[in-house]
């Protein structure tokens, strides 16, 4: 399991080569498409200006357990933005398919798998504490927080944004051969 967490952006590296094998079916900007990627990209934003870039690594690390900001709200919101823009690519590479639903099934059981590694690792981590939180966040869909907000001081949004740079450079490199191909 730790193996999979390492090598996460290889292995979304073959999802996303796996994509480029099919025929290209759908334009690009499709509602779809745009819809999930808008999403995916804010729920990135968003979980960055909190966290900032303590989990850019290949090892599962945590020097504290992040319960505010869109944490808050849901326990695994860069996991969540993942599933969003990676189903975004789908869309907007094969259309609303009977194979986008299947290779967009793979890909969030693949993160899936990923999100309940991270639970177990955090939980042996903090204990109660994240059993506690557990307890009241879901993992990928927002609810309100059961205790008060705390605000908690956010990195601007530009910052957040640098902080991900080679993600974004990654997406629009791939965007880019995406909307290539489909010409």
């Amino acid at each position: 399991m730790k193996e999979m967490y390492k090598y996460r952006g290889i292995i979304l590296g073959c999802f996303a080569f796996v994509l480029l094998l099919f025929p290209h079916r759908s334009s690009f900007f499709s509602p779809f498409s745009i819809i999930f990627l808008s999403i995916g990209v804010f729920f990135r934003v968003e979980a960055r200006r909190v966290i900032g870039a303590h989990s850019r690594h290949q090892e599962l690390k945590a020097p504290y357990l992040v319960t505010t900001g869109i944490y808050g709200y849901l326990r695994h919101p860069l996991y969540l933005s993942n599933m969003l823009i990676g189903s975004g690519f789908v869309f907007a590479h094969l259309g609303n398919s009977w194979l986008s639903f299947f290779l967009i099934f793979l890909y969030c059981l693949f993160i899936y798998r990923l999100s309940k590694q991270e639970d177990v690792f955090l939980e042996k981590l903090f204990g109660v504490e994240f059993l506690e939180w557990k307890k009241h966040t879901k993992a990928f869909y927002p609810q309100k927080p059961q205790k008060k907000k705390i605000d908690t001081p956010k990195k601007e949004f530009i910052t957040a944004f640098k902080l991900d740079s080679h993600t974004w450079i990654w997406l629009f490199l791939y965007s880019l051969l995406l909307m290539l191909r489909s010409q």
